[in-house]
Order: structure tokens, then C-alpha cells, then sequence
């Protein structure tokens, strides 16, 4: 038995409403509260406040992205074969919203009066909780509902920039406001439950409010049991030659910014003296992440299309981690750093997000099956291992170098790990990233692509007439 104003309503007026777009983006912001804080603090709390090992918390980071491999495809599969008053992909934002809650509290209360052993037992389970389960149950479905609201290309673009500005102004929060509310409640292990307590009620808070807000309005019918072939359906995946590009340009450019960040707050520590540094360095990169969004994006989406944008992205990142190496104990180099880095952090996730629902209708086109679960799986699958994979070289490199948790002062070798995992290597990553998207050019073909799928289906609703 179903709510019935919280059902879906297929009926929705387009083009979408600015209400709608708000809405939506808020669940990227919600998304942030959980995401940005394995990002940006998980690392720091578990080797800072509960000690333990860099090195061993990294590999556990690593083992835990085969799970997600699983978890990734299983929830793409639940997606395609739900039947539910409140939607396909709609209904899992509302189902997930207390686990979410639950995740991102256990996630950071770790018990410190536990042994070592028991303690990686306890972060090896919370972490899989709350990333592996939560996390792709939550946000792999909110990622599906874009294909599903509109299939006009370009306003899902603007979708995208409205879930990337409430991206911003959820990664500035939780980038800004986590220290100082650890402070306020203690600033011990007690203190970072309290805080990400707070955190998550706020996310889900604002995941409701995309769940009541946003509708799908492309219904795709759930095959029948005897028409579904999984093994097809992964031979139709994995043909999807644009799909393969954008999953491994989302695997490297995602896997380049999670490194970074990652070790951003140690850079902050051991270069300029002060961990506090890393929401100083956030706001102000958030506020130039907004300001190439808002302002230059949408024009670029027009004139030169997603993947040149990305492209242009990839420099801007670059040229930030340049400034840095060249001028590692300078504030405001550290500054100019964010400066940069935020402008082309407006179109990185922005344009990769905007170009996951053109391959669903690609695929669609080549194959004649519409696959949005499975699609956005893979996508979500790519940011995950590039999640998993950040602090994982962030922690060997780190480790290789000689850190030491909580030193008032590291060893040269130490400084020049920080520095390298800092600069260099995601420079290296983001490379990999940029050469991935050279052969993509669905950007030119996709309005032929949206004719050709619109006369397909006007002949078919000829014959079954």
C-alpha cells in the first residue's frame, strides 16, 4: 500500500521547473555529507584520533572496492526489475534514507578503547556498510533519475549544473564545518560520532526533499522474467564502446581528485602548519568550482560540447598541482592552488555526470535495450574504485615514505611523499584520464542518435496500432 502524494507522477509537466532542479541537486548535496567526508576525513580520523596504521587502513580500502564491483551491478539490476508506485530508481532514495543516517555515524566511531585488531575488524565492516551498501544504494539510483526526468540532452546538462552547484555547497560545508565542530564537541574520537551524526541527519534531510520533489517521466516498462538475459544485457554493457570511455575517464579523473584531497589535509599539517588550512582551501575553491559552473560552463556545453570541456578541465587541474609543487610552504600559493583547482572542478564531475545518460540513449540506438541501471552501475562502480583507489595510493606512498601518525615534525622523505601524493601523482592519473576521452565523440552525434531512436519508436507504435 502506497503513500499517494508521495507516488511518482509520470505526468509531470516539461521542461522541468526550477523547484525541480533545486531539488535535485540537493541529493548530490546530501551525497556530499558522506562522500566528501571519506574524501577529505576518514584518512585523517582514523590515523590522527583512533591510530591506526596508514598502511593497513589503505588495504582495507582496496579489498573493500571488490565488493563494490558486486554491490554496483547487484543494485543496477534491482533498479531495472523494481515496480513501484514511487518510481524505478525513485523509490531507493526514499528506502535508504535512515541507513544513510546510520552509515555516516558508524562509519566515524570507531571504538578507542579497542584493540588493534578489533578496531580493523570494526572499520572494515563500517567502511563496506556505509560505502560497499549505503552509499550505492542511495546514490546509484539518484544518479539514474536524471535519465529518466527529461531526454533532452542539454537540460539534463542544466540538471547536472544545478547537482554540481548543491554538490559544491555540500563539499564547502562538509570541508569547512567538520574540524570545527569536531572542536565544538570535544575534539576527541567521541567528538567526530557527534559530528557526522549531525552530518547525516542533514543529508537525509535533504534527500527527502529530492525524493518529494523530482518525478520520472520516462517509464520504462520492466521486461517480463522470461525476456531478461543478464549475459546480454553485460554483452550490450560492455559494446557500449562511449560507455567504456567515460567509465575509465570517470575511474582516472575521480581517482586523481580523491588522491588529492585525501592527503590535502597532511599537506595543509606538515607544509603550512595548520590542518585547519583544508576548509579555508575548500571554500575558496568552492567558490571558483561555482563560479565556472554557473558562469562559464553552460556557454562551453553549447559552443565546444562535454568532452572538450573535460578536456579543458584536466589542464586547469593540472596547472593547480604545478603551482604547488613548484611553491609547497607558500599560503598563497596554497591559495592560487585553490583557485585553480576549483575552475576546473566545475566541469569535471559536471560534464561526466551530464554524459552517463547521452550513453544510455547510445546504447539504446546500438542495441535496441535501455539499460539505465546498469549503465549508471558501471559509472557509480568507476567513482567508487577511484574512491577506494585515492587513499590506497595516498596511504602506500605515504607509508613508503616513512609518515608517522600524530609527529609533530615528519622526516624529509616523509615531507617529500606528502608533496609527491599531493602533486605529481594525481597529475599522473589525470593524464590517464584526459587520453581516455580523445576517441569519444558522442557530443556530434547524439542529436542524430535522439532522431533516429524517436522515428524507431514512432514505427513501432505504427505496427502495434
Amino acid at each position: 500500500m502506497s503513500i499517494k502524494f508521495l507516488e511518482n507522477n509520470p505526468n509531470k509537466p516539461l521542461p522541468i521547473g526550477l523547484t525541480e532542479k533545486i531539488a535535485y541537486g540537493f541529493g548530490d548535496c546530501a551525497s556530499c555529507m558522506l562522500y566528501v567526508s571519506t574524501q577529505a576525513f576518514l584518512m585523517f580520523y582514523y590515523t590522527e584520533y583512533v591510530n591506526i596504521n596508514v598502511g593497513i587502513v589503505a588495504t582495507i580500502m582496496l579489498f573493500s572496492r571488490f565488493f563494490d564491483g558486486f554491490s554496483d551491478i547487484l543494485m543496477g539490476h534491482l533498479i531495472e526489475k523494481t515496480v513501484s508506485p514511487y518510481g524505478k530508481a525513485r523509490a531507493w532514495v526514499i528506502r535508504m534514507i535512515i541507513p544513510f543516517i546510520l552509515g555516516c555515524v558508524l562509519l566515524f566511531s570507531v571504538p578507542a578503547d579497542w584493540g588493534e585488531t578489533a578496531k580493523l575488524i570494526y572499520v572494515f565492516f563500517s567502511y563496506n556498510f556505509a560505502i560497499t551498501i549505503v552509499y550505492t544504494a542511495i546514490n546509484l539510483p539518484y544518479g539514474a533519475m536524471n535519465t529518466m526526468m527529461t531526454q533532452d540532452s542539454y537540460e539534463r546538462s542544466v540538471i547536472v549544473i544545478f547537482r554540481m552547484v548543491l554538490a559544491t555547497v555540500g563539499n564547502a560545508f562538509v570541508t569547512a564545518a567538520t574540524m570545527p565542530m569536531v572542536e565544538f564537541f570535544g575534539n576527541d574520537t567521541a567528538a567526530w560520532s557527534k559530528t557526522f551524526l549531525v552530518i547525516g541527519l542533514l543529508g537525509g534531510v535533504m534527500f527527502f526533499f529530492t525524493f518529494m520533489m523530482c518525478h520520472e517521466r520516462i517509464v520504462t516498462p520492466v521486461q517480463p522474467k522470461e525476456k531478461q538475459d543478464f549475459a546480454k544485457s553485460m554483452k550490450c554493457l560492455f559494446s557500449n564502446r562511449y560507455w567504456i570511455m567515460l567509465t575509465l575517464a570517470m575511474v582516472f579523473v575521480c581517482c586523481s581528485d580523491v588522491t588529492f584531497n585525501t592527503v590535502n589535509i597532511y599537506f595543509c599539517q606538515y607544509f603550512l602548519g595548520d590542518a585547519e588550512l583544508v576548509g579555508t582551501f575548500g571554500i575558496l575553491m568552492n567558490v571558483f568550482r561555482f563560479v565556472s559552473m554557473v558562469f562559464a560552463l553552460p556557454f562551453l556545453l553549447k559552443s565546444i560540447g562535454k568532452r572538450n570541456a573535460l578536456l579543458i578541465a584536466c589542464v586547469l587541474l593540472v596547472t593547480s598541482m604545478v603551482i604547488r609543487v613548484l611553491m609547497p610552504h607558500s599560503l598563497p600559493a596554497l591559495y592560487a592552488t585553490a583557485v585553480f583547482y576549483g575552475l576546473g572542478q566545475g566541469f569535471t564531475y559536471t560534464t561526466l555526470f551530464a554524459m552517463i545518460p547521452d550513453t544510455v540513449e547510445y546504447g539504446e540506438y546500438k542495441d535496441g535495450e535501455r539499460h539505465e541501471g546498469y549503465i549508471y552501475a558501471g559509472a557509480s562502480f568507476g567513482t567508487k574504485v577511484a574512491a577506494g583507489l585515492g587513499p590506497v595510493l595516498m596511504g602506500f606512498t605515504l607509508s613508503l615514505g616513512g609518515y608517522v601518525a600524530n609527529a609533530p615534525q615528519q622526516t624529509d622523505s616523509a615531507n617529500t611523499a606528502i608533496l609527491l601524493a599531493s602533486t605529481l601523482l594525481p597529475m599522473l592519473i589525470l593524464v590517464l584520464g584526459f587520453l581516455s576521452m580523445l576517441g569519444y565523440h558522442l557530443d556530434k552525434e547524439y542529436s542524430g542518435i535522439i532522431k533516429a531512436l524517436g522515428e524507431r519508436k514512432a514505427r513501432k507504435a505504427i505496427l502495434e496500432n
